[in-house]
């Protein structure tokens, strides 16, 4: 109502004061209905326990299930859909994660394996953690399967990095085990998991040490439809920020600028250097400022790494609906989603987790678009 075109440069402070607390009556109400929404994962977790004695019996493995965070409250709507991916998890965990009785005693382990599943809050996100005392993940042996399923060539696989490595167990049909079982090896289970997390707008993160186990974590929004978000402007596009995600904003000095060899651009703040994304060569509109000395960086942060965007104006923090992108549009570097603004205008929703993972890469962004000739990636405000 506020944000309505035709009020613009009227003086009207009853109005604004009566916007205000209807605005204060709405957030509240809202509140109360999220709230309700909310049920404990304890119901999930406990079907598990029955799994994993099912599986230990099949594998012939002694397994310990511990159960912590059972009672952390999601919405029920990510109750629905998370226990599918939980079981392939466990059934991964419990086949390929924990080691047979004799593997384990001569690596001097306990005969008992153990699974550990955990839920928590941590920023604005659900975190549930499937983690086991196994193995680990056995680099060689995932690209070995992918050089022979052709999703990796020969002479790249030495200088994969391990991130990029154990990404491929989310391919299709891809399998390391070496005979199908009731349990595992046929290729089915963990892309589903990954189909199933994003369907969610959630992520995955995989930790894991030799002979020492691994973990899975899955990084899911508090709930499916409404985000807290900082709405930006750039030229006369807007874009919003999920605010759990900002650190803080800043207008640099030039002393603080400097470029990499890669022509990537490089902030320093108190001793860390940052790159900088400009989002108006990224998704091709013009922007109000060039210098970034002119413009203001935001310092966003995801999973502790960070990177500065590039902005004209901060126009402030809002809750945000999120709408889906067209399947036409495939995937959008950088975008997790869209909402529809108070005026009526598009606003993109910035995924800030694939915008530092890109920026890792030491590639320019900008320059990488504007000179592919198959760019599906770009989006104005036009969508």
């Amino acid at each position: 109502m506020a944000s309505n075109p035709d009020l613009r440069g009227l003086q009207l402070p009853r109005f604004e004061k009566a916007v205000l607390q209807l605005d204060k009556i709405t957030r509240n109400i809202q509140e109360v209905a999220l709230s309700m929404r909310m049920i404990p994962i304890a119901q999930t977790f406990l079907k598990m326990e029955r799994l994993v004695r099912d599986l230990s019996v099949k594998a012939q493995k002694k397994i310990n299930l511990q159960i912590v965070g059972e009672e952390t409250e999601v919405d029920k709507t990510i109750i629905e859909q998370i226990s599918d991916p939980l079981v392939h998890l466990i059934r991964n965990s419990v086949d390929h994660g924990l080691e047979s009785l004799e593997e384990r005693r001569a690596a001097g382990k306990s005969e008992t394996g153990h699974i550990k599943l955990e839920a928590k809050h941590s920023a604005g996100e659900v975190w549930i953690t499937v983690e086991d005392d196994g193995k680990g993940l056995d680099r060689a042996k995932i690209l070995k399967k992918a050089v022979e399923k052709g999703l990796v060539d020969e002479d790249a696989a030495p200088g994969m990095k391990d991130e990029d490595v154990w990404k491929l167990i989310f391919e299709p049909g891809f399998s390391t085990a070496e005979k199908v079982s009731s349990i595992s090896g046929r290729g089915v289970g963990m892309d589903v998991v990954k189909k199933n997390i994003e369907k969610m707008r959630g992520k995955i993160d995989i930790r894991t040490r030799s002979g020492q186990g691994s973990m899975m974590v899955l990084r899911i929004p508090l709930t499916l439809a409404i985000i807290e978000g900082m709405v930006i402007r750039v030229g006369g596009s807007r874009y919003t920020i999920p605010i759990n995600s900002i650190c803080e904003s800043i207008k640099p000095k030039q002393e603080q600028i400097t470029v990499n060899p890669d022509g990537m651009e490089i902030v320093r703040i108190r001793g860390e250097l940052l790159p900088v994304i400009r989002l108006h060569e990224l998704y091709d509109t013009t922007a109000d400022y060039e210098k970034l000395t002119d413009g203001l960086l935001i310092i966003v942060e995801n999973n502790e790494k960070k990177c500065c965007l590039f902005a004209d104006e901060l126009i402030g923090q809002q809750q945000i609906v999120i709408k889906g992108l067209s399947g036409y549009l495939g995937h959008v570097q950088g975008v997790s989603g869209c909402a529809i603004l108070g005026d009526g205008d598009i606003s993109l929703i910035l995924d800030i987790g694939d915008l530092i993972n890109a920026a890792e890469t030491g590639n320019k962004l900008c320059a990488d678009k504007k000179n592919h000739p198959k760019n599906n990636n770009k989006v104005t405000q036009t969508v």
